[in-house]
């Protein structure tokens, strides 16, 4: 299993990830913390799965073993070391 920090928020990761053609295949409140949220992120019709949780105080991101699918790990590692391209917007422009 891989699991890492992320640098970035979790709207920045998901915004990167419906960028790259992902699409959120769960999304729930998760009890503890209060407010935190899970996804589950994938291409439609094919195998994997990178799961990002956000506890309002970190966003991490997972894939375990039997879920990557050829592509999830790859993607979440790239992932944790930032690669995520910010917006116009988020760039102060």
């Amino acid at each position: 299993m891989f699991k890492a920090t992320a640098a970035r928020t979790a709207e920045e990761i998901l915004r990167e990830c419906q960028r790259r053609g992902l699409v959120i295949k769960l999304d729930t409140v998760v009890k503890t913390p209060p407010g935190g949220r899970h996804w589950h992120l994938g291409f439609q019709g094919l195998p994997g799965v990178l799961e990002v949780a956000d506890t309002g105080s970190e966003v991490s991101l997972k894939v375990a073993t039997n879920r990557d699918g050829g592509w999830a790990l790859a993607l979440a590692r790239t992932l944790a070391q930032g690669g995520v391209e910010k917006s116009e917007s988020s760039r102060g422009h």
